[in-house]
Protein backbone atom coordinates (compact mmCIF):
# COMPACT_ATOMS: atom_id res chain seq x y z
CA UNK A 1 0.00 0.00 0.00
CA UNK A 2 2.69 2.21 0.91
CA UNK A 3 3.70 1.19 -2.35
CA UNK A 4 0.45 2.03 -3.59
CA UNK A 5 0.56 5.04 -1.85
CA UNK A 6 4.05 5.84 -2.31
CA UNK A 7 4.24 4.91 -5.72
CA UNK A 8 0.80 4.85 -5.78
CA UNK A 9 2.16 7.00 -7.57
CA UNK A 10 4.31 7.34 -5.19
CA UNK A 11 1.29 7.79 -3.63
CA UNK A 12 1.70 10.84 -5.01
CA UNK A 13 -1.20 12.59 -6.12
CA UNK A 14 -0.07 15.29 -8.25
CA UNK A 15 -2.71 16.86 -6.14
CA UNK A 16 -3.63 20.45 -5.87
CA UNK A 17 -0.38 21.52 -4.43
CA UNK A 18 0.62 25.09 -3.97
CA UNK A 19 4.33 24.55 -4.07
CA UNK A 20 6.37 27.43 -5.34
CA UNK A 21 9.61 26.92 -7.23
CA UNK A 22 11.74 28.74 -4.76
CA UNK A 23 11.94 29.31 -1.04
CA UNK A 24 10.30 32.35 0.51
CA UNK A 25 11.35 34.64 3.31
CA UNK A 26 9.36 35.77 6.30
CA UNK A 27 8.91 39.39 7.18
CA UNK A 28 11.80 39.01 9.60
CA UNK A 29 14.01 38.04 6.66
CA UNK A 30 14.42 34.51 8.01
CA UNK A 31 14.96 32.15 5.09
CA UNK A 32 12.38 29.39 4.84
CA UNK A 33 13.08 25.87 3.53
CA UNK A 34 12.90 25.71 -0.24
CA UNK A 35 9.68 24.46 -1.76
CA UNK A 36 10.32 22.70 -5.06
CA UNK A 37 8.14 22.97 -8.13
CA UNK A 38 7.09 19.87 -10.06
CA UNK A 39 9.61 20.58 -12.80
CA UNK A 40 12.39 20.95 -10.25
CA UNK A 41 11.44 17.65 -8.61
CA UNK A 42 11.48 15.93 -11.99
CA UNK A 43 14.96 17.30 -12.63
CA UNK A 44 16.15 16.03 -9.24
CA UNK A 45 15.19 12.40 -9.90
CA UNK A 46 15.93 12.25 -13.62
CA UNK A 47 18.93 10.46 -15.09
CA UNK A 48 19.13 7.82 -12.34
CA UNK A 49 19.89 4.13 -12.90
CA UNK A 50 19.54 1.10 -10.63
CA UNK A 51 22.23 -1.45 -9.80
CA UNK A 52 21.13 -3.56 -12.77
CA UNK A 53 21.95 -0.68 -15.09
CA UNK A 54 18.29 0.02 -15.84
CA UNK A 55 17.20 3.63 -16.15
CA UNK A 56 14.59 4.87 -13.72
CA UNK A 57 12.21 6.43 -16.22
CA UNK A 58 10.16 9.44 -15.33
CA UNK A 59 6.39 9.17 -15.20
CA UNK A 60 4.77 11.87 -17.27
CA UNK A 61 2.91 14.57 -15.38
CA UNK A 62 -0.37 13.08 -16.61
CA UNK A 63 0.57 9.64 -15.30
CA UNK A 64 1.46 11.04 -11.91
CA UNK A 65 -1.87 12.82 -11.70
CA UNK A 66 -3.87 9.80 -12.84
CA UNK A 67 -2.03 7.39 -10.58
CA UNK A 68 -2.47 9.71 -7.63
CA UNK A 69 -6.22 9.84 -8.08
CA UNK A 70 -6.42 6.05 -8.18
CA UNK A 71 -4.19 5.79 -5.12
CA UNK A 72 -6.35 8.25 -3.23
CA UNK A 73 -9.46 6.26 -4.04
CA UNK A 74 -7.97 2.96 -2.88
CA UNK A 75 -6.23 4.30 0.17
CA UNK A 76 -9.24 6.26 1.36
CA UNK A 77 -11.42 3.15 1.19
CA UNK A 78 -8.84 0.76 2.67
CA UNK A 79 -9.42 -0.54 6.18
CA UNK A 80 -6.30 -0.87 8.30
CA UNK A 81 -6.24 -2.49 11.74
CA UNK A 82 -4.91 -0.97 13.96
CA UNK A 83 -6.18 2.17 12.25
CA UNK A 84 -3.10 4.19 13.25
CA UNK A 85 -1.00 1.88 11.08
CA UNK A 86 -2.46 3.37 7.93
CA UNK A 87 0.30 5.96 7.99
CA UNK A 88 2.82 3.12 8.00
CA UNK A 89 1.08 1.36 5.15
CA UNK A 90 1.17 4.51 3.09
CA UNK A 91 4.50 5.73 4.44
CA UNK A 92 2.73 8.93 5.36
CA UNK A 93 2.91 9.92 1.75
CA UNK A 94 -0.73 10.24 0.90
CA UNK A 95 -1.47 13.14 3.22
CA UNK A 96 1.64 15.08 2.29
CA UNK A 97 1.37 14.58 -1.43
CA UNK A 98 -2.10 16.05 -1.50
CA UNK A 99 -0.63 19.38 -0.45
CA UNK A 100 2.27 19.65 -2.85
CA UNK A 101 4.03 18.55 -6.00
CA UNK A 102 5.53 15.16 -6.78
CA UNK A 103 7.69 13.44 -9.38
CA UNK A 104 8.10 9.69 -9.87
CA UNK A 105 10.51 7.45 -11.77
CA UNK A 106 10.52 3.66 -12.12
CA UNK A 107 12.86 1.01 -13.49
CA UNK A 108 12.04 -2.10 -15.51
CA UNK A 109 14.35 -4.48 -13.65
CA UNK A 110 13.26 -7.89 -12.41
CA UNK A 111 13.28 -6.30 -8.96
CA UNK A 112 11.76 -2.95 -9.87
CA UNK A 113 12.86 0.24 -8.16
CA UNK A 114 10.92 3.44 -7.78
CA UNK A 115 12.22 6.87 -6.87
CA UNK A 116 10.01 9.79 -5.95
CA UNK A 117 10.47 13.31 -4.66
CA UNK A 118 7.78 15.57 -3.31
CA UNK A 119 7.54 19.03 -1.86
CA UNK A 120 4.78 21.32 -0.65
CA UNK A 121 4.36 24.64 1.09
CA UNK A 122 1.55 23.72 3.48
CA UNK A 123 1.15 21.22 6.27
CA UNK A 124 4.01 19.61 8.21
CA UNK A 125 7.41 19.67 6.54
CA UNK A 126 9.04 16.45 5.36
CA UNK A 127 11.06 16.01 8.55
CA UNK A 128 8.01 16.26 10.81
CA UNK A 129 6.12 13.91 8.52
CA UNK A 130 8.70 11.15 8.84
CA UNK A 131 9.02 11.66 12.60
CA UNK A 132 5.27 11.21 12.91
CA UNK A 133 5.29 7.97 10.96
CA UNK A 134 8.27 6.58 12.87
CA UNK A 135 6.48 7.27 16.14
CA UNK A 136 3.78 4.76 15.22
CA UNK A 137 6.11 1.99 14.09
CA UNK A 138 6.17 0.28 17.49
CA UNK A 139 2.51 -0.70 17.31
CA UNK A 140 2.57 -1.57 13.63
CA UNK A 141 5.03 -4.43 13.34
CA UNK A 142 1.99 -6.47 12.33
CA UNK A 143 -1.28 -5.13 10.97
CA UNK A 144 -4.02 -6.08 8.56
CA UNK A 145 -5.17 -4.26 5.47
CA UNK A 146 -8.46 -4.79 3.67
CA UNK A 147 -8.83 -3.19 0.26
CA UNK A 148 -10.93 -3.90 -2.83
CA UNK A 149 -12.44 -6.94 -1.14
CA UNK A 150 -9.15 -8.57 -0.17
CA UNK A 151 -7.62 -8.81 3.29
CA UNK A 152 -3.91 -9.13 4.02
CA UNK A 153 -1.77 -9.66 7.07
CA UNK A 154 1.30 -7.47 6.86
CA UNK A 155 4.58 -7.77 8.70
CA UNK A 156 6.74 -4.67 8.66
CA UNK A 157 10.00 -3.87 10.40
CA UNK A 158 11.96 -0.66 10.65
CA UNK A 159 15.45 -0.68 9.17
CA UNK A 160 18.42 1.26 10.55
CA UNK A 161 19.05 3.28 7.42
CA UNK A 162 21.10 6.44 6.94
CA UNK A 163 20.72 9.16 4.33
CA UNK A 164 21.93 12.73 3.89
CA UNK A 165 18.50 13.94 4.97
CA UNK A 166 17.80 15.46 8.38
CA UNK A 167 15.46 12.53 9.05
CA UNK A 168 15.45 8.99 7.65
CA UNK A 169 12.85 6.27 7.84
CA UNK A 170 13.09 2.83 6.24
CA UNK A 171 11.03 -0.34 6.35
CA UNK A 172 10.99 -3.85 4.95
CA UNK A 173 7.56 -5.41 4.57
CA UNK A 174 6.06 -8.73 3.63
CA UNK A 175 2.59 -10.14 3.31
CA UNK A 176 2.38 -12.57 6.17
CA UNK A 177 5.66 -14.50 6.31
CA UNK A 178 6.18 -14.70 2.56
CA UNK A 179 9.63 -13.35 1.72
CA UNK A 180 9.32 -14.14 -1.99
CA UNK A 181 7.66 -10.80 -2.64
CA UNK A 182 9.00 -8.15 -0.32
CA UNK A 183 8.93 -4.40 -0.44
CA UNK A 184 11.74 -2.26 0.95
CA UNK A 185 11.55 1.49 1.30
CA UNK A 186 14.03 4.17 2.33
CA UNK A 187 12.77 7.72 2.88
CA UNK A 188 14.85 10.81 3.54
CA UNK A 189 13.61 14.26 4.51
CA UNK A 190 15.26 17.66 4.48
CA UNK A 191 13.20 20.78 4.97
CA UNK A 192 10.32 20.66 2.50
CA UNK A 193 11.83 17.91 0.36
CA UNK A 194 10.83 14.26 0.85
CA UNK A 195 12.65 11.60 -1.18
CA UNK A 196 11.53 7.97 -1.24
CA UNK A 197 13.21 4.99 -2.92
CA UNK A 198 11.66 1.53 -3.01
CA UNK A 199 12.59 -1.92 -4.27
CA UNK A 200 10.38 -4.96 -4.65
CA UNK A 201 11.36 -8.61 -4.95
CA UNK A 202 12.43 -11.68 -3.02
CA UNK A 203 15.02 -11.93 -0.27
CA UNK A 204 15.79 -8.22 -0.03
CA UNK A 205 18.76 -7.63 2.26
CA UNK A 206 21.43 -5.12 3.34
CA UNK A 207 22.84 -4.63 -0.16
CA UNK A 208 19.37 -3.64 -1.39
CA UNK A 209 18.99 -1.18 1.45
CA UNK A 210 22.34 0.37 0.56
CA UNK A 211 21.26 0.79 -3.05
CA UNK A 212 18.11 2.64 -1.98
CA UNK A 213 20.09 4.84 0.41
CA UNK A 214 22.42 5.78 -2.46
CA UNK A 215 19.49 6.71 -4.71
CA UNK A 216 18.05 8.98 -2.02
CA UNK A 217 21.45 10.55 -1.39
CA UNK A 218 21.99 11.27 -5.08
CA UNK A 219 18.80 13.31 -5.05
CA UNK A 220 19.92 15.27 -1.99
CA UNK A 221 23.29 15.87 -3.64
CA UNK A 222 21.59 17.31 -6.72
CA UNK A 223 19.38 19.48 -4.54
CA UNK A 224 22.40 20.77 -2.61
CA UNK A 225 24.25 21.62 -5.81
CA UNK A 226 21.24 23.44 -7.21
CA UNK A 227 20.84 20.96 -10.08
CA UNK A 228 17.13 21.50 -10.59
CA UNK A 229 17.14 22.70 -14.15
CA UNK A 230 15.67 20.52 -16.86
CA UNK A 231 14.70 16.89 -16.38
CA UNK A 232 16.65 14.49 -18.52
CA UNK A 233 16.05 10.86 -19.38
CA UNK A 234 13.19 8.85 -20.79
CA UNK A 235 9.59 9.46 -19.86
CA UNK A 236 7.08 6.65 -19.67
CA UNK A 237 4.10 6.81 -21.97
CA UNK A 238 0.41 6.11 -22.19
CA UNK A 239 -0.54 5.06 -18.70
CA UNK A 240 -3.20 2.49 -18.03
CA UNK A 241 -4.65 2.54 -14.58
CA UNK A 242 -4.22 -0.73 -12.79
CA UNK A 243 -4.45 -1.74 -9.21
CA UNK A 244 -2.77 -4.87 -8.01
CA UNK A 245 -2.11 -6.38 -4.71
CA UNK A 246 1.24 -7.88 -3.99
CA UNK A 247 3.16 -8.06 -0.84
CA UNK A 248 4.95 -5.51 1.18
CA UNK A 249 4.21 -2.16 2.49
CA UNK A 250 5.84 0.68 0.73
CA UNK A 251 5.46 1.98 -2.72
CA UNK A 252 6.38 -0.22 -5.55
CA UNK A 253 6.35 -1.03 -9.17
CA UNK A 254 6.57 -3.98 -11.44
CA UNK A 255 8.92 -5.11 -14.07
CA UNK A 256 8.50 -5.13 -17.75
CA UNK A 257 7.36 -1.68 -18.51
CA UNK A 258 4.10 -1.89 -16.73
CA UNK A 259 4.35 -0.48 -13.33
CA UNK A 260 1.86 -1.73 -10.86
CA UNK A 261 1.79 -0.79 -7.33
CA UNK A 262 2.65 -3.53 -5.02
CA UNK A 263 1.36 -3.07 -1.65
CA UNK A 264 2.89 -4.06 1.41
CA UNK A 265 0.48 -6.50 2.15
CA UNK A 266 -1.83 -4.12 1.07
CA UNK A 267 -3.01 -3.58 -2.33
CA UNK A 268 -1.83 -0.45 -3.92
CA UNK A 269 -2.86 1.33 -6.92
CA UNK A 270 -0.56 2.93 -9.30
CA UNK A 271 -0.65 4.14 -12.74
CA UNK A 272 1.13 1.66 -14.83
CA UNK A 273 2.70 2.81 -18.04
CA UNK A 274 2.34 0.58 -21.00
CA UNK A 275 5.44 -1.08 -22.28
CA UNK A 276 6.41 1.73 -24.58
CA UNK A 277 8.70 3.41 -22.12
Amino acid sequence: MAAGAMLALASCSGGGGTGSPSGTATTSATAQPKVYSEDELRALISGMTDKDGKELKLYSKGQVDQGGKIANLLMNTAKVDPQDCKSIATAGLLDSAENGQVAVAISESAKPRTLSAQSGSSGPDAVELLKGVKGKMGQCAKFTVEVVGQKYDVSSKELQAKTKGDETFATSSTRGTDTSNMLMQVSGAKGRLLVVATKGGSGLANSDQKELEELVNKVFDKAASGSTGTATGTTTSSPTATSTSTSTSTGTSTSSGSSTSTSTSTSTATSSPSSSR
